[in-house]
């Protein structure tokens, strides 16, 4: 049996031919082409039968030769906009379970909707709403205010309820002419979370109404299979390394591309002696993707998002900041383009850098002492990477760059903007994705998990 490996990114639609082979699997062929963003189908088509080595691939799945699978974070991906009850736990809970599910936060929401949130969401739609808030039993004032705001806005997205069960009957009622799924809470309490109905029923409406209207409708009435976000794809398979080596139990995954800058991680919630944990447990993989952290289509933001990073990078050199800004916007209004000189270099090579500190930092958890009535007690947020000892590298520039030092950029600072410590690996070996498999072996790891994941190690650079 062959398996083809399709994953269809905003720049470049990448596509591999494996053949199994004992416990793992043989790559046979690679290629990489330019995204045609506007018509999804016919990169998809150029890049399926190159890898094939034929004119026409269609035949070779029809008749069963050839299996496929394929993935897509083309057109930004999954935009979801999350709404909980208390910041740091109900809405907390939201984003780990769109991020679980492959998708972005575009927005995010917290106690009662007011008129400038619903006009926010109006002018710019999500393509869901992940509407949570209270566990079962709990508050439910702030629940059915927001359905009664929600059902008498404009907003015209799919509306997944995953809150409070006790006013599910509510909810459904009030939001009833609205594309509402209703699903079980994401945290019925405090702690035990339950992201598994709303991840799925995420994936569900990717699947049956978000692929339309971006060429994915195509692909899937020639071929016949559906496509998955990329995102979602990459999260099993950091699952399946996990499960698969105990010498992996336990690692970070960056994934930056040229919109966005996706981590991973494999870790326990580890909590220190004389440390309390604020907030809700994570689950042991995490996904988080910042949408304004991207080498090429983002570059711009990322110049902004990190102004005060940069002005210490270029401290009394104001024409090397300027002309740093000055390539960053040529590299927006030219995504493809790849440097030439030693400066654009450098400047590529900044801008990785402030991706991946800034991504890596955001993911992490956070640490702070606090003042008690039993003495002082370290507080902590989110979760304690620092004793990760593995950190893999992916995506395009990632895959590529066999001198950058993610050392220096994954603890480019001890304290975050709020003097509070950032808990990510200071010792660590760094594992390059050198040939850009790891997506597409996410792909096949749902046909075959475990040898999909010790492939995806034995192809890692260290």
């Amino acid at each position: 049996m062959q398996i083809v490996s399709v994953d269809i990114g905003s720049t470049w639609t990448k596509a591999a031919l494996f053949t199994p082979e004992g416990d793992g699997l043989t790559l046979v062929n690679h290629v990489l082409t330019p995204t045609t963003t506007h018509h999804l189908a016919e990169g998809f088509f150029t890049s399926l039968n190159q890898v094939l080595n034929v004119a026409d691939a269609r035949p070779l799945l029809n008749s069963g030769d050839v299996t496929l699978k394929y993935s897509s974070s083309a057109k930004g991906g999954l935009a979801v906009a999350a709404m909980g009850l208390v910041p740091s736990i109900t809405l907390e809970s939201a984003k780990v379970t769109a991020h679980s599910a492959g998708a972005k936060i575009a927005q995010y929401y917290a106690y009662k909707l007011n008129r400038h949130d619903i006009q926010t969401l109006e002018d710019s739609p999500p393509d869901i709403l992940l509407f949570t808030g209270g566990t079962d039993g709990g508050e439910e004032s702030y629940g059915l205010a927001n359905a009664r705001t929600l059902a008498a806005s404009k907003l015209d997205c799919a509306i997944i309820y995953a809150g409070n069960r006790d006013i599910q009957d509510d909810v459904q009622t009030i939001l009833g002419h609205k594309d509402l799924i209703v699903v079980d809470n994401v945290l019925p309490d405090l702690d035990h979370p339950n992201p598994y109905a709303a991840r799925k029923a995420i994936c569900d409406v990717f699947l049956s109404r978000i692929v339309k209207g971006k060429g994915l409708d195509v692909i899937v009435g020639e071929t016949g299979e559906e496509p998955m976000p990329t995102p979602w794809t990459v999260y099993e398979l950091v699952k399946a390394i996990s499960d698969v080596d105990s010498a992996w139990k336990e690692f970070m995954l960056i994934d930056m591309g040229g919109a966005t800058t996706d981590v991973y991680s494999a870790s326990a919630n580890m909590l220190s002696p004389d440390t309390v944990l604020h907030g809700v447990p994570e689950p042991f993989v995490k996904r988080t993707v910042e949408g304004d952290l991207g080498m090429r289509v983002s570059a711009m933001v990322v110049g902004e998002s990190t102004q005060e990073l940069v002005n210490v990078v270029f401290a009394h050199q104001p024409q090397r900041q300027e002309a740093f800004y000055g390539y960053l916007r040529h590299l927006v209004a030219h995504p493809d383009y790849l440097p030439v000189t030693e400066e654009e270099k450098h400047f590529d090579t900044l801008l990785a850098g402030l991706c991946v500190g800034y991504a890596s930092e955001r993911h992490a958890g956070t640490k702070k002492q606090v003042c008690t009535c039993v003495g002082n007690v370290d507080l902590q947020t989110g979760r304690d990477l620092t004793t990760v000892r593995k950190v893999v590298g992916s995506g395009g520039w990632l895959s590529r760059a066999s001198q950058f030092d993610v050392h220096r950029w994954l603890k480019y600072r001890e304290l975050d903007d709020s003097s509070r410590r950032v808990l990510l690996p200071g010792q660590f070996d760094y594992y390059r994705d050198a040939k850009g498999l790891l997506p597409l072996l996410a792909n096949v790891a749902r046909l075959d998990p475990q040898a999909a994941a010790r492939t995806s190690i034995h192809c890692l650079t260290l």
